[in-house]
């Protein structure tokens, strides 16, 4: 059996809680969340195949990854997954007997489509995956500046990024791989018939997955919905995370 993924760990009591990163930069960027959830919950927060802690392991696809994710917190309770890792989540929730899923800054379909038009458009996006064939640090810094757009604190938004861009980037091919996920991905059927209760937590200044689009699908499906006003695609940075993991740790 293929080895779980390393992981950072976060609190000694609670509820086993995931917390799974996004696209570019590895778990570190979330560490403040991680840090705060782990006051009522035992964090565990794996690097993602390519990045950080696994920058040497690879892996086969999407379902590949979920997998792996999923042998490495077998005993997950609760799932949180930031951008990328909100589909990644997703697709988690579906198959292992976990109690409550938690999307943040997440959407389960990135790309725009003719029934999807909050998703980013096809001529931005590949401007995005053509630039990672040139350059990668400087994909990473353009998606990093779209990340804090909007943000009203977008130069602090921007200098968290910045500060670990060169600090054990991520591979070229799990950069790629991510673009690919976000590019093909379509979980919005899963998430509708996912028998779990889930909550969005969002910036309503976010431009890389629109909020209107997020809250509208909240909806249909009953999610708990939680705006993050002043917030651009890192709303933990501007709430008490006390009000997520009271959602996250609750008690059934």
């Amino acid at each position: 059996m293929t080895e779980g993924l390393a992981a950072r760990h976060y609190g000694t009591q609670g509820p086993r809680v995931a917390l799974v990163h996004g696209w570019g930069w590895d778990g570190r960027l979330l560490a403040p969340m991680g840090q705060a959830l782990g006051a009522r919950c035992r964090v565990v927060q794996p690097d993602l195949p390519g990045y950080g802690l696994n920058a040497e392991r690879r892996c086969g696809g999407f379902d590949e990854c979920v997998d792996l994710l999923a042998r490495t917190v077998p005993d997950a309770e609760v799932l949180v997954g930031w951008s990328l890792g909100g589909l990644l989540a997703i697709a988690w929730a579906a198959r292992a007997p976990v109690r409550r899923l938690a999307l943040v800054g997440a959407s389960p379909r990135f790309m725009q489509g003719v029934d999807w038009p909050g998703g980013m458009t096809r001529e931005r996006f590949d401007a995005f995956a053509d630039g990672l064939d040139q350059e990668q640090r400087r994909t990473r810094s353009r998606f990093a500046a779209l990340a804090a757009l909007g943000d009203s604190d977008a130069r602090g938004a921007r200098g968290v990024m910045a500060a670990l861009i060169d600090d054990l980037p991520p591979g070229k091919l799990a950069l790629q791989q991510g673009l690919e996920w976000l590019h093909g991905q379509d979980l919005r059927g899963l998430l509708r018939v996912l028998p779990i209760p889930v909550c969005c937590l969002h910036g309503e200044q976010d431009h890389v997955i629109d909020a209107g689009a997020v809250r509208s699908l909240a909806e249909s499906v009953g999610a708990c919905w939680m705006p993050v006003a002043g917030a651009a695609h890192l709303p933990w940075r501007h709430i008490d995370i006390g009000r997520l993991s009271e959602w996250v740790c609750a008690d059934e």
